[in-house]
């Protein structure tokens, strides 16, 4: 195992894509329809002027298809892109007795 990391700079966040199942009503749409949907994934690492009250390393976010870039290491593609194409995160709805 390479110990071979990336450290994002700035304000960039590390992301791995999810993988995106696609179907309506269980059929698999076309490559071109998945494009124009939001991509989620979750953030690896982040750089030093992220704001780190709000985004934060094994966060749950979606961002558009084409945000950021690609970048593979030791065969894992994950996604190099600035806080600000994050367009939302997925937080978990706490349950009040």
């Amino acid at each position: 195992m390479s110990k071979t990391y990336l450290e994002p700079s700035n304000d960039f966040v590390l992301l791995v894509d999810m993988p995106r199942t696609t179907t309506l009503d269980g059929i698999t749409l076309p490559d071109n329809m998945q494009q124009q949907e939001m991509v989620f994934g979750t953030i690896v690492a982040i750089g030093p002027l992220v704001n780190r009250e709000y985004t934060k390393p094994e966060d749950r976010v979606c961002y558009g298809p084409f945000a950021g870039k690609t970048v593979a290491i030791d065969g894992i593609e994950f996604r190099l892109m600035k806080e600000g194409q994050i367009e939302g995160h997925l937080r978990e709805k706490e349950q009040h007795e």
